[in-house]
């Protein structure tokens, strides 16, 4: 059960409110979220919130490279740490939205590749555990993250 009393957890939320709202605004959409980390965790203090933002193909194609480069900025972790921001981000393209019977052929296209490659990748860093001196099989422990549809 999530604490509702974190001073902490407040403070992120507003502090990752503020990066939603310059991610948006750049993109111009957020479709979802995946959202992990002792943010939503049972973690009475967290120390940030992990987020990995998804956006549709369409709209992360039409981005010029000016803002390419400020979103690499925002989604780096020292932009945000000398911004007071506790937010560790990451921005993936999702493929091009297509029938189920078209995507085994869309994987052949390089930007929907580099998607599937990315959303795979980011699926398994949000679920791996973090080993420990208390875990006895690093690796084999699953966690969760949150998606968030907007």
């Amino acid at each position: 059960m999530l604490s509702t009393d974190s001073t902490t957890r407040r403070e992120i939320w507003k502090e990752w409110d503020a990066h939603r709202t310059i991610l948006g605004a750049l993109t111009g959409e957020i479709t979802r979220m995946w959202v992990g980390g002792s943010f939503v965790s049972e973690e009475p203090e967290p120390s940030d919130v992990d987020v990995t933002y998804l956006l549709r193909a369409e709209a992360f194609d039409r981005l010029d490279a000016a803002t390419v480069t400020d979103l690499d900025d925002l989604t780096l972790r020292g932009w945000c740490v000398a911004r007071g921001m506790r937010v560790d981000s990451y921005l993936v393209r999702l493929p091009e939205h297509r029938p189920v019977s078209q995507m085994i052929t869309s994987m052949m296209s390089q930007s929907d590749a580099a998607s599937y490659r990315d959303i795979g990748l980011y699926d398994e860093v949000w679920q791996r555990v973090k080993p420990t001196a208390v875990t006895e099989t690093p690796g084999l422990l699953r966690r969760g993250y949150v998606e968030v549809l907007l």
